[in-house]
């Protein structure tokens, strides 16, 4: 006998909520969310690896469906979400869920945004819809985990990845029940990742995000043309959580109150383009320069006090990420981002090129940069994405400290939608294609009325 409660909830969630169902600060939420990742993708089109799948897409050709964001042209739907996907996660700049450890938004709106141009006249309303319950299905599969991907290894954003985007196409293609069903199922037949491409500093981070993006696509369609899948994808003998987390899981954070809650209300816009487990350091930093007024010259040592979960992740093994390898390793790089943000004042995309992460400047400041596990802060933040506190020692021998719990863009010190758009418009510098201001314009006004929108594949041909 299957155990089916989360698939069949996940069905019947997916497939019963409507637009009518949100309330109105889940759709503003939902609405900073999408400019949020739009912007990210922006930014992310001229980052390193992204010319790869876009000339490979222009060499496979195919049926002009959906558009490759920044760059002009449209390819069959599959590939415009793996590039836009990938791009979208390039930058490290996208939306993060502190709580679930993830990123789910960049999964789910690309795929929305494919869909949305293929299948034709999606309106507003129901794109809105179809982003809150895949952003839904992602982060409560990762609040439900015992332990943070981070210790464990197994990528949460990735894997959970492909069955939100799945839920998400899924939703706006209008799949019946025993439709998603075998979407999910079929989704778990393409679930990967893992964290190995993150502490190696490699191009996979960013291209696995599109891989996801483009498996949940897959999933739908797949289902949608009548292909079966499993039918127990998460708690069958040889399930999700009982193959990849040995059953460690709480099942409980996944059904309950789904559909009166939304978690997109608690996900993270990111005001650094960095893995936001650094973030807490870079406010803690940055509030100390502002308040003391001290150089990095006149730094002794700085000692940076996280929980395990971000050292494993951003400052271990120490020396080499005094010394990043490459731009995704340098963006896992607490010693690094420390060094540019007090050099700086400031952390931004500039300060993650190649001639930035060479920077002499930078990398002998990181040698000054001691993180350390804090028993205090382990305890309370757990697997979470956790605070952070910095003591700064001068030559001199000044001592200055400073605690972060809430960056900017947490859900407790949001950002506003005009922030976002502020954000967007600094990300816009960084298109591999010029982008003229008054498109973009037309873009976030659309986007900040999307609701009304008869057709969001307006957006999409703004931005090309």
């Amino acid at each position: 006998m299957f155990l089916m409660e989360i698939a069949d909830r996940f069905v019947e969630y997916i497939h019963d909520l409507h637009y009518r169902d949100l309330p109105v600060r889940v759709v503003e939420a939902a609405k900073k969310v999408v400019l949020d990742t739009l912007a990210s993708m922006i930014a992310g089109t001229s980052a390193p690896g992204i010319d790869i799948l876009v000339s490979l897409g222009r060499q496979w050709g195919g049926s002009p469906e959906s558009t490759a964001i920044g760059f002009g042209e449209k390819l069959p739907a599959p590939q415009a979400v793996m590039i836009n996907g990938a791009a979208g996660r390039a930058r490290d700049i996208d939306e993060v869920h502190d709580g679930a450890v993830l990123h789910s938004a960049v999964s789910v709106v690309p795929v929305c945004l494919g869909v949305a141009e293929w299948a034709g006249a999606k309106s507003g309303d129901d794109f809105l819809t179809a982003v809150v319950a895949g952003v839904e299905v992602i982060v409560r599969l990762g609040l439900s985990l015992h332990q943070s991907p981070n210790v464990t290894g197994i990528s949460s954003t990735w894997q959970m990845g492909t069955f939100g985007a799945c839920a998400a196409a899924g939703k706006l293609l209008g799949l019946n029940k025993e439709q998603m069903r075998n979407a999910l199922g079929i989704a778990y037949t393409q679930t990967a990742g893992n964290q190995q491409a993150i502490i190696e500093g490699t191009m996979m981070v960013r291209v696995q995000q599109g891989l996801t993006a483009k498996s949940g696509l897959l999933s739908a369609i797949f289902a949608q043309r009548g292909m079966d899948g499993p039918r127990a994808p998460f708690q069958g003998k040889f399930g999700y959580f009982p193959v990849y987390h040995r059953n460690e899981y709480d099942p409980a954070k996944i059904t309950s109150g789904l559909g009166k809650s939304f978690e997109i209300e608690n996900c993270s816009l990111k005001p650094f383009p960095c893995c936001k487990a650094i973030h807490s350091s870079i406010s803690s930093m940055l509030k100390i320069k502002a308040r003391t007024g001290i150089t990095a010259d006149e730094l002794e040592q700085v000692k940076a006090r996280v929980n395990q979960a971000a050292y494993n992740l951003t400052c271990h093994p120490v020396e080499s990420k005094r010394k990043p390898s490459s731009i995704p390793d340098a963006q896992f790089s607490l010693p690094y981002t420390l060094a540019v943000a007090i050099r700086r004042g400031d952390v931004f995309i500039q300060d993650y090129d190649e001639n930035a992460i060479r920077n002499k400047l930078f990398l002998d400041t990181a040698q000054k940069v001691e993180p350390v596990v804090d028993a205090e802060i382990e305890k309370r933040a757990g697997r979470r994405i956790g605070p952070a506190i910095l003591e700064v020692r001068t030559k001199d021998g000044r001592i200055f400290t400073e605690g972060t719990d809430s960056v900017k863009g947490d859900p407790q010190n949001p950002m506003t939608f005009e922030e976002v758009e502020e954000k967007f418009r600094k990300c816009k510098a960084f298109s591999a294609r010029e982008l003229s201001d008054e498109k973009l314009s037309k873009a976030v006004h659309l986007v900040k009325h999307l609701e009304k929108a008869p057709d969001v594949s307006l957006v999409p041909e703004l931005l090309h």
